[in-house]
C-alpha cells in the first residue's frame, strides 16, 4: 500500500508539473480512495485544487490533512499556501513561524515567506529571504525565479536575466522560469522571443495563466493601441507604490499649473488644450487595464480552440 500510494502522489507531482491538473486530481482521489488518512495526499489534494483556484475545496483538503498530521511539512505549506490565496497573511505568517521552528531547512518555506511580505505592500522585506532560500539551496530553480521576478520588478533587467538563466539551467521546461525570461525579453524589447517563451508554456499547459498574460502583454506591446499603456504601467509598476503615487500628485500638479498659466495670460485656447490633454490621458490609463483583460480573455479563448482540435 505505501508503494503504491507513493507512486499516486508522484504520479499527481508530475501531472501537477506538467498542468495536467485534472489528471492530478483523480490520481489523487484514487489515492484517497484506498487511503482516507494519507496526510500527504489531501495536502497535495489541496495544492492541486489551488491551482484549480477552488478555494473553499482546497481549504477543507488543508485543513484534514493538517489534522491528520499538525507537524508535517507539506501539510503546513499547504496551509500557507491555502492563507495566501485567501489573503490572510497574519495567518499565513503564524504558520510560517510553526513552519520555522519544525522545517528550519526549508527553502520552500523562506521562498513562501518572501511571497507573503511581497503581497503585504514590503518587497524589501522580501529580499533577505529570497537571498537566504538560494543560500540554502543553490539548486533550487524556484529560488533564482523568484529572485529574478524581484529584481524585474525594480526594473534591474541585467540581474533579473542572470538569475532567470541560472533557473532555467537547472529547470529548462519550468513554466515559471520561462514566463519569467519571457517578461524580461519584452521589457528588453525583443518581442518575438517573448513570444516563443509563452507559446512553449502553453504548448504543454494551454490554461497557464502567466503565460497568458505574457502573450496578452506581447499583443499589446505590438499595438498602438496599447502600446503607450503598457510601457507607462510598466514604468509605474517599477516605481513601486509611494513613488508612483508621488509621479500622480507631480503630474496632476503640473496639469494644475498650466491651465491656472493659461488662463492667467489669457490664452483660453491653451488651457482647454490642455484640459482635453488630461482628459484623455486619464481615459486612456482608465480604458487600458480593461483592454489588456480583453486581450488576455481572447487569448484564453484561441487557445481553447487549438485544444479542441
Amino acid at each position: 500500500m505505501i508503494d503504491r500510494s507513493q507512486a499516486l502522489l508522484d504520479l499527481a507531482h508530475r501531472q501537477l508539473q506538467s498542468g495536467h491538473l485534472a489528471g492530478a486530481v483523480e490520481s489523487l482521489r484514487r489515492l484517497l480512495s484506498e487511503d482516507p488518512d494519507d496526510a500527504d495526499g489531501h495536502a497535495a489534494l489541496a495544492l492541486t485544487l489551488l491551482a484549480q483556484r477552488r478555494l473553499h475545496a482546497a481549504e477543507h483538503e488543508a485543513r484534514l490533512a493538517a489534522t491528520l498530521e499538525p507537524e508535517g511539512q507539506l501539510q503546513l505549506l499547504a496551509l500557507v499556501r491555502v492563507d495566501i490565496a485567501a489573503r490572510r497573511f497574519s495567518s499565513a505568517r503564524e504558520h510560517l513561524e510553526t513552519l520555522a521552528a519544525l522545517h528550519p531547512a526549508s527553502s520552500e518555506r523562506l521562498l513562501m515567506a518572501a511571497e507573503v511580505e511581497q503581497l503585504s505592500g514590503r518587497p524589501k522585506a522580501a529580499k533577505p529571504l529570497l537571498d537566504q532560500a538560494l543560500e540554502l539551496d543553490p539548486e533550487d530553480e524556484d529560488a533564482y525565479i523568484a529572485l529574478a521576478d524581484w529584481h524585474l520588478d525594480r526594473g534591474d533587467l541585467d540581474r533579473a536575466e542572470e538569475l532567470a538563466r541560472a533557473g532555467l539551467q537547472i529547470a529548462p521546461e519550468d513554466s515559471d522560469g520561462l514566463v519569467t525570461m519571457g517578461r524580461i525579453l519584452l521589457r528588453r524589447g525583443r518581442v518575438d522571443e517573448a513570444r516563443q517563451h509563452a507559446v512553449i508554456v502553453l504548448q504543454s499547459d494551454p490554461g497557464a495563466r502567466d503565460a497568458l498574460h505574457l502573450m496578452a502583454a506581447v499583443k499589446a506591446r505590438k499595438s498602438r493601441l496599447l502600446g503607450w499603456w503598457w510601457r507607462w504601467a510598466s514604468w509605474m509598476g517599477e516605481l513601486g507604490e509611494g513613488r508612483a503615487i508621488v509621479v500622480l500628485l507631480v503630474a496632476y500638479a503640473l496639469y494644475r499649473l498650466g491651465v491656472i498659466a493659461a488662463g492667467h495670460f489669457d490664452h483660453s485656447d491653451l488651457a482647454n488644450v490642455i484640459q482635453l490633454g488630461w482628459l484623455m490621458l486619464v481615459a486612456y490609463t482608465w480604458i487600458g487595464p480593461s483592454l489588456f483583460r480583453r486581450a488576455v480573455r481572447q487569448e484564453i479563448g484561441e487557445v481553447q480552440l487549438d485544444r479542441e482540435f
